[in-house]
């Protein structure tokens, strides 16, 4: 397991905070020592106003060591994020991170399925770009069922190819990362169904050879991470899942973040905060969350 990550206080300067959708937002940070240290599966801690006792938690995107910059998708759903909406170029807000364990990067003869719901996309875009780098093949699912943040391309359909005239995350296209998008309403492009029943087909359309080598990593809405755990147990695979939990101090010390996960004496509860966020997918004792 990867070791947790070594955070640090400091203090971060917007430089956008770029609207996607009408209640998703990109924001970019300048924080290099953060930067540097960050890896895909670490979050930090913000505060988003100096009304708000606690922070809250945000998976990292991505992060330029060069630039020193740090990239967070978030999505309005309280009143810490509605003061983020407002933020603008220049503001400087307290940060602290990176925190957590980061995903384990596969050998490189291994093919990844990666399976993102919402905002849960966020760490697995930064991670699929670094398994393109160690030679990992890739497959990038996202379950969509509101407006596309992101750009959406016409998609070269493959072999045993699921969709009809496929559509594909353009950021991924352009590296030459294989993605496809899905949703419960009928969409050009998309396939039509959840995003695990989209994983379930791929993984019955793949030889025997190739599932033996396949990993399954997932990140989003819980009912959806339950539905990617029981995928893989289906197909006998292992991979991991990054858990989103409501966080407060963000270094262990509240245990207020825990998940149940197995152990050798059964399973117990572990603090997603520093045990995780990123734990094996079938370590995780769904039937308790």
């Amino acid at each position: 397991m990867c070791q947790p990550a070594s955070s640090r206080q400091t203090t971060a300067t917007v430089l956008f905070n770029k609207q996607l959708t009408p209640n998703q937002y990109l924001l970019r940070l300048h924080a290099p020592d953060v930067a540097k240290e960050s890896e895909p599966g670490h979050f930090i801690h913000l505060n988003c106003h100096p009304s708000l006792t606690l922070p809250r938690p945000f998976s990292i995107m991505d992060a330029d060591v060069e630039m020193g910059t740090l990239d967070i998708f978030y999505q309005v759903v309280g009143e810490g994020t509605e003061y983020m909406q407002s933020w603008q170029a220049g503001l400087e807000t307290p940060l602290l991170g990176p925190i957590g364990r980061s995903f384990r990067v596969p050998d490189a003869d291994r093919f990844a399925l990666l399976i993102a719901g919402g905002i849960g996309y966020a760490p697995l875009d930064f991670f699929a770009r670094l398994l393109k780098k160690t030679g990992v093949e890739i497959t990038v699912l996202l379950g969509i069922e509101r407006e596309a943040p992101f750009e959406l391309i016409s998609a070269t359909p493959l072999p045993h190819e699921l969709i009809e005239n496929p559509i594909t995350l353009a950021r991924l296209q352009e590296q030459d990362i294989v993605s496809r998008v899905a949703s419960l309403q009928p969409k050009p492009g998309f396939f039509h169904g959840y995003v695990t029943e989209l994983a379930s087909g791929i993984l019955q359309n793949i030889s025997a050879e190739q599932r033996l080598k396949t990993d399954l990593y997932c990140c989003g809405p819980t009912p959806m991470m339950k539905a990617a755990a029981a995928v893989a147990k289906e197909f006998n695979l292992g991979g991991q899942v990054s858990l989103e939990e409501h966080m407060a101090c963000g270094f262990g010390g509240c245990a207020g973040c825990v998940a149940p996960i197995k152990s050798a004496e059964g399973w117990g509860y572990q603090r997603v905060c520093t045990d995780g966020p990123v734990f094996a997918i079938n370590d995780v004792v769904w039937e308790k969350i």
